[in-house]
């Protein structure tokens, strides 16, 4: 490949938007909310980001798990099996996650 084909494929590609480099984290969202407020209530944790996301298909329903981090370092793991469910949140220790 000629260098400047080569430059530009990589100034292609940085500017693709996230969503199409990889797999969308969904940031918002009643989920989301429900976790944060869950987060703080249960573990004094301000949400910072979602590191994974995804749903799992159960039954007729959709599962929910993935991995955050809070503003002050900490990691939690979170999963819940109904929408309606409180999420089960558990601190991520290094022989866990």
């Amino acid at each position: 490949m000629p260098r400047n084909a080569a430059i530009a494929s990589i100034l292609i590609g940085l500017a693709m938007p996230a969503h199409a480099q990889g797999p969308l984290i969904p940031e918002e969202g009643p989920w989301r909310i429900v976790l944060a407020q869950q987060l703080k209530a249960e573990k004094e944790c301000a949400l910072n980001e979602v590191l994974t996301f995804q749903e799992i298909p159960l039954g007729d329903g959709l599962g929910q798990d993935g991995r955050v981090s809070c503003f002050d370092g900490r990691e939690f793991t979170f999963s819940r099996q109904r929408a309606h469910q409180p999420f089960a949140i558990r601190a991520c220790e290094p022989t866990v996650c």
